[in-house]
């Protein structure tokens, strides 16, 4: 039986893929918003808010300079950590 409404997009209520989980992260880098993502990937844009609010890991940059050391803190989508 064919069903001739048959689309190739998510499902409402689905866990996103590893793929799109890979293209928020890579859209992320590029400064996107978080609705842009959404239109993108054909989700909602509260779906990206929670996945992103998720992933976000906190990462330490150290640099010594003059025998001091300093330490910076940033925040990156991880997809394997959310």
């Amino acid at each position: 039986m064919t069903q001739p409404h048959d689309t190739t997009e998510s499902i409402k209520g689905k866990h996103l893929t590893q793929d799109e989980r890979a293209q928020i992260e890579i859209l992320k880098q590029e400064n996107y918003a978080n609705r842009a993502i959404a239109a993108r990937l054909g989700r909602a844009p509260q779906t990206i808010n929670n996945e992103i609010k998720r992933g976000i890991i906190r990462q330490t940059r150290r640099q010594k300079q003059n025998g001091k050391t300093y330490d910076y803190e940033y925040h990156v989508y991880d997809p394997g950590y959310a």
